[in-house]
């Protein structure tokens, strides 16, 4: 073997170790995410878009920050609400005119336990669809709170159009178990 072989030959050993740990790292942060910690809760989130229907016009649907379009809801029209999945995942939020909404193509996409659509291939490049920049996480870690009962984030539709969907967020409110809440400013 040559000088030059057994650099090349530790050069390759060295790329490939590095490789193992970095592959090693990424897996155990995702691992850790998950691992319940001593005195603290997840919490999720409940969201309501409050003017729901104000735009009569429009289906609103959520997808996965992660997942993308396999994993999407249809907003409910009555309440305006949605909320749960994966404590790591987020929520992102489109509007289409309901016109545009082709529903067979939607259903036709549900998932055998009915509970999710993997929309991709009629969502997923669907031009007549706009998305919101607002990224909602699903939970949140906190202090155990024996009063807590569930966090709410209140939603506005500022305005659609046909290249943008402008949400914000207008207040977050704590709902404890005897009754009382607490409001907590928006960031």
């Amino acid at each position: 073997m040559t000088v030059r072989n057994s650099k090349e030959i530790g050069h390759r050993s060295c790329i490939l170790c590095s490789i193992m740990i970095l592959a090693i790292l990424l897996i155990y942060g995702t691992a850790v995410a998950d691992i319940p910690i001593k005195g603290m809760k997840d919490y999720y989130y409940e969201y309501i878009l409050y003017n729901i229907n104000d735009f009569p016009d429009y289906i609103f649907l959520t997808s996965s920050s992660i997942w993308g379009w396999k994993h999407a809801t249809m907003i409910d029209k009555a309440t305006g609400s949605f909320g749960g999945g994966y404590k790591l995942d987020g929520f992102r939020i489109h509007a289409i005119k309901s016109d545009d909404f082709k529903e067979s193509l939607w259903h036709n996409s549900r998932s055998k336990n009915d509970q999710e659509t993997n929309c991709a291939e009629y969502c997923g490049n669907n031009s007549k669809i706009v998305t919101s920049d607002l990224n909602l996480p699903k939970a949140l870690s906190l202090k155990e709170d024996p009063l807590l009962d569930k966090i709410v984030v209140y939603l506005i539709v500022d305005g659609i159009s046909d290249n943008a969907l402008n949400i914000s967020k207008t207040r977050i409110v704590y709902y404890n178990i005897n009754g009382t809440i607490r409001n907590l400013p928006v960031a």
